[in-house]
C-alpha cells in the first residue's frame, strides 16, 4: 500500500518534470521564476495528491480563461 503510494507520486513527479522541461524548451513564458530541484521533486513525491489537486485547479482556471 505504502509502495503503490510512493510509485504513484515518482510518476507524478516524472511527468511535472517532463512537463516543465517541455515548457522551458519551447519557451513558454512562466511569471514567475521557479526552479525544479530536487527538493521540491521530493515534496511532490511525498504530497502527490496536494500537488496534483494545485495542478488541475491551475490548468481549469488557465484552461477556461479565468485568472484572478
Amino acid at each position: 500500500m505504502i509502495l503503490t503510494y510512493f510509485f504513484i507520486g515518482i510518476i507524478f513527479t516524472f511527468l511535472m518534470d517532463l512537463l516543465i522541461e517541455y515548457l522551458e524548451r519551447v519557451n513558454f513564458p512562466i511569471t514567475y521564476d521557479f526552479e525544479w530541484g530536487m527538493f521540491h521533486r521530493i515534496l511532490c513525491i511525498f504530497f502527490w495528491p496536494f500537488a496534483l489537486t494545485i495542478f488541475l485547479i491551475s490548468f481549469i482556471k488557465n484552461y477556461f480563461g479565468k485568472n484572478d
